[in-house]
């Protein structure tokens, strides 16, 4: 599995900001699932953390659902930050959070945490900054995931064109290690369909959501030999061609919701609760 080039993902997601809300269709919807879901939750939050807010699709509808609550931006791309300056903003890495414990009330993030390459630093983060009892609500992607792309590129080369997604049940086990308590992850399919595959390829460099490797050969799609290569992939792709006419993009989108645990559990296996939580 090829690490991701931290670089590049805020480079590709700069670049793409005026392209994004263009082309981000399954990521919008997707936003608008998870805001449904929230929605149903009934949470009460003053301060609310949105990690991976781009454009501010999420920061929008945040704001309807809790209109007196602190939404505070937060994006590793800050060109993405600048498309929308209504709310308070912060430009760092979900891994390295700038901001001090056990402050806010809510997380909410969608479709972010798969460019992550640490993603249990990501959720000892989001415990730490979180008060206790507070909520976390994120959408990542699955290994089903871009699944023809991925089998058209296997049958040229083995080089990594294609994101490495993580299984649905590691991030359970990653909720539970962090002492989150009662996570609940599940997932669904939401599948996008395209005349050629040149449309979904178009997409993808749209929103900066292109493999991001730290190790990657030169650009495979470079003189003769790339040509030729990239039509052996569209013919590949070819296969998976259905009645309707139209080619599949498949995306596995993986839900997780969990709390912070009130308890904590010491070195010595010890629990403690705060005096705090003593009624």
């Amino acid at each position: 599995m090829s690490e991701l080039n931290k670089q590049r993902i805020r480079e590709d997601f700069s670049k793409a900001a005026k392209t994004y809300d263009s082309a981000a269709i399954v990521q919008e919807e997707i936003c608008h699932r998870a805001l449904e879901r929230l929605q149903m939750l009934k949470l009460q939050a003053k301060v609310i953390l949105d990690i991976g807010s781009g454009t501010g699709t999420s920061l929008n509808g945040l704001q309807k659902l809790f209109p007196d609550s602190l939404i505070i931006a937060s994006d590793i791309a800050l060109s993405m930050l600048e498309q929308n300056k209504k709310f308070l903003s912060i430009c760092n890495d979900a891994e390295r959070l700038a901001i001090k414990n056990s402050s806010v009330d809510l997380i909410f993030s969608t479709s972010t945490f798969q460019w992550c390459e640490d993603l249990p630093q990501v959720l000892a983060e989001c415990s730490r900054i979180l008060k206790n009892d507070g909520a976390l609500l994120f959408t990542t992607f699955g290994p089903d995931t871009l699944i023809e792309l991925r089998q058209s590129w296997a049958q040229v080369d083995q080089l990594d064109h294609v994101h490495n997604f993580i299984d649905m049940h590691h991030i359970g086990d990653m909720l539970l290690s962090q002492q989150y308590t009662d996570p609940v992850v599940d997932r669904e399919m939401i599948v996008v369909e395209y005349e050629k595959i040149q449309q979904l390829l178009k997409d993808l460099k749209a929103t900066g959501s292109r493999g991001k490797f730290a190790t990657q050969a030169k650009s495979s799609l470079l003189g003769l030999t790339g040509k030729a290569k990239f039509q052996r992939v569209i013919k590949a792709y070819e296969s998976f061609r259905q009645k309707n006419g139209l080619l599949p993009a498949s995306y596995e989108v993986i839900y997780g919701y969990a709390r912070k645990s009130s308890l904590q559990t010491s070195m010595n296996g010890e629990i403690r609760i705060p005096v705090d939580n003593i009624k």
